[in-house]
């Protein structure tokens, strides 16, 4: 499971809000149990190696990190969640937790995250969105698209 954001431009102000909205690429390390006709249940490590963010003055563009969670899947449907700990070149980080609140028609997960706190520039911030991931079993490689947006305090 891939999923959130994080930290690092220059020029960023406390009480700002930004934008989350971009693309985070990476690896997933998935283990998978068949419970049943259609019904699994997954425990993912997601390797965020790149996030390319819309506007480049937002605090993940360039972050990297780790999300990691447990996810039920029973067709048509999925639940879940887990958390994620993003390092921006600023080297603050960014908290965040995730839930999964279903499958879109192309098989990705989506779901909804929420900032949580952090260090630096991320201590105390807010902000939340929704998300789309998709994966590929064979290769372990995902594509997470991200929306929402994030105030610093």
């Amino acid at each position: 499971m891939a999923i959130l954001l994080a930290a690092g431009a220059s020029g960023v102000h406390a009480g700002e809000t930004f934008s989350s909205d971009g693309v985070g690429k990476g690896t997933n390390e998935t283990t998978i149990e068949v419970v049943g006709e259609g019904h699994m249940l997954m425990h993912s490590v997601s390797t965020y190696e790149s996030f390319e963010s819309a506007d480049a003055k937002s605090p993940y563009a360039g972050m990297t990190g780790k999300c990691w969670g447990a996810i039920e899947i029973k067709a048509p449907g999925a639940s879940g969640g887990g958390n994620c700990v993003f390092t921006g070149t600023s080297g603050d980080k960014n908290f965040n937790s995730w839930t999964v609140k279903g499958l879109g028609k192309d098989g990705a997960l989506i779901g909804i995250w929420s900032a949580i706190g952090g260090t630096g520039m991320f201590q105390n911030s807010s902000g939340g969105g929704k998300f789309h991931s998709l994966a590929d079993r064979e290769t372990g490689k995902f594509v997470n698209t991200i929306e929402g947006a994030i105030t610093l305090k």
